[in-house]
């Protein structure tokens, strides 16, 4: 098989896995919202305290895992969690302590969000040199962000008839669908030259936690994404009460959630494929990154102002979109200037631990702030955007620095 056509088999069968990776977890992250909304919407911060605690005890042992990356490693990940699903599901279908099961089910969903995707893109950095990675890291990531269309669309149109547990089944099957993917990907990719000396390098999760604190660039990324996490939390909170008020049904909340989900993974391919390139290429992510400062300040005081729910819908896909089709590729192109060191053992550091974090120091400061007033939320996102909007131009800056 010639390179051109080894590379399109490539492309093809880790898109198709992405695909079913992203199409399996945005299947049931409306359920995973519904759930939780369906209870009380005070217990979020506890919710994201043992989801902080979890990761944390996790981290360190996973992050040796996937450094020794053992050949059977994903596709064991893979068929664990997808087992957890149908055991879920199971759970739901008898009503087994639906409110126990319901905080288990949110703390591991967070999980599967942040181990199953980084050990699929293990898995693409053990297969692919980095000269090959740069041309379909691409299209990959695009597959993924197609099934991340799919589930929600797929759950928003089936759960009526085939309820929450329906559901969480086939999320499931979607994930027994990538392993097969993993296969096929394993074996069209004998045939690449890849230069294995750039693979990940071994040490634990908070091995980075050194390099973090001795270098100036890199706090300044810490605190863009705390600033990243504060401000969606502050939205998450907003739409968790708006939605509880609203006394929808479980299906009806899934619906919603699948609907805001659909409609931001469109967003967001729309954004990948025809602005954020070019936007970046032009502008550099300094600019790009100040973008979401706005858009969320702006979202925040929507929600404060008109709590409905069509509101919740219109600042989601806003913040979303721009968070997943901005943002994030602008925050990954600040890697790109840093030592081989850094990029996986600082990386991995700050988009674990430092997201938990926020998500759970936010949680409870908006929590008190929007039992003081309404306004103080406001307030706080005001002065969150200055300093967010500083680090933002401060990473422009020594990203140009450090590139020249």
């Amino acid at each position: 098989m010639s390179r051109s056509r080894t590379e399109l088999a490539v492309v093809t069968w880790g898109a198709a896995t992405f695909g079913a990776v992203l199409g399996s977890y945005s299947a049931f992250r409306p359920v995973r919202e519904s759930i939780m909304v369906g209870g009380d919407p005070d217990r979020i911060p506890w919710l994201f305290l043992a989801t902080l605690a979890v990761t944390l005890a996790v981290s360190p042992v996973w992050g040796r895992l996937v450094a020794r990356a053992p050949r059977h490693l994903v596709t064991t990940t893979f068929h664990g969690f997808a087992a957890c699903t149908f055991a879920f599901a199971a759970a739901n279908h008898a009503g087994l302590a639906p409110v126990v099961v319901g905080r288990v089910f949110y703390v591991w969903a967070s999980l599967f969000g942040l181990f199953v995707v980084s050990v699929f893109w293990s898995l693409l950095a053990d297969l692919l040199g980095p000269s090959i990675a740069q041309r379909l890291y691409g299209p990959i990531a695009a597959g993924g962000t197609a099934g991340a269309i799919v589930g929600p669309a797929l759950t928003r149109a089936l759960v009526d008839s085939v309820g929450l547990s329906g559901v969480l089944v086939m999320s499931g099957v979607m994930l027994e669908l990538a392993v097969l993917g993993v296969a096929r990907l394993r074996d069209v990719a004998r045939d690449l030259e890849t230069d294995g000396g750039d693979r990940p390098v071994a040490g634990g999760a908070f091995d980075g936690l050194t390099h973090v604190a001795k270098s100036p660039y890199l706090r300044s990324i810490v605190g863009y994404v705390l600033c990243t996490s504060c401000a969606a939390t502050f939205v998450y909170l907003a739409q968790a009460n708006i939605v509880h008020d609203a006394h929808l049904t479980d299906v009806d909340r899934t619906k919603l959630y699948a609907s805001i989900d659909l409609w931001v993974n469109v967003a967001t391919l729309a954004i990948q494929l025809v602005i954020a390139a070019p936007l970046i290429g032009r502008f550099g992510p300094g600019l790009v990154l100040c973008a979401l400062p706005v858009l969320q300040a702006i979202g925040i005081s929507v929600l404060v102002a008109a709590p409905t729910v069509a509101a919740v819908i219109a600042v989601q896909v806003v913040g979303r979109s721009a968070t997943h089709g901005l943002t994030r590729p602008a925050r990954e192109l600040l890697f790109t200037v840093v030592s081989r060191d850094d990029k996986y053992r600082a990386k991995n550091v700050i988009d674990t631990v430092g997201y938990r974090l926020g998500d759970t120091a936010s949680s409870w400061l908006g929590h008190g702030l929007t039992a003081v007033a309404s306004g103080a939320l406001v307030g706080a996102a005001m002065i969150l955007v200055v300093g967010w909007i500083a680090l933002a131009t401060l990473l422009g800056n020594g990203f140009r620095a450090r590139s020249s």
